[in-house]
């Protein structure tokens, strides 16, 4: 008896030469700034007396709460609050390096603790 069709039995391999390919369209860069909220705004405001970090000089705390932002570990409508600032700076602590948290953190859990950071956040 005679099977045909079944072709042959060598698995066809891709090129070892690498694939041509066209550069990505790359999605516009966000500056981090752009990721904070009204109420980030005023809690660096508040601690820091730096009204815009994106006209100004930025200092560690608005860098750290853009980026906390920027990476999403601040999400969309999560405020700043006590907890995670102290949370943040045990983080820093850990690491065994500086601590850029800990300079702003009594100003910013005073703040908080006034009220400063009692509201809900819908600017987000």
């Amino acid at each position: 008896m005679t099977v045909s069709g079944l072709g042959t039995a060598r698995t066809p391999h891709p090129p070892i030469t690498p694939v041509n390919r066209g550069a990505r369209a790359g999605k516009p860069s966000e500056r981090a700034e752009d990721q904070l909220t009204g109420r980030d705004r005023e809690l660096i405001f508040r601690v820091t007396g730096q009204r815009d970090p994106a006209k100004q000089s930025v200092t560690a705390f608005a860098a750290i709460l853009a980026s906390e932002r920027a990476a999403g570990r601040l999400a969309p409508g999560q405020e700043a609050t006590a907890l995670y600032l102290k949370d943040l700076s045990r983080r820093y602590e850990r690491t065994g390096g500086p601590n850029p948290v800990a300079a702003y953190l009594p100003k910013a859990l005073e703040y908080l603790a006034e009220g400063g950071g009692s509201r809900i956040d819908v600017s987000a």
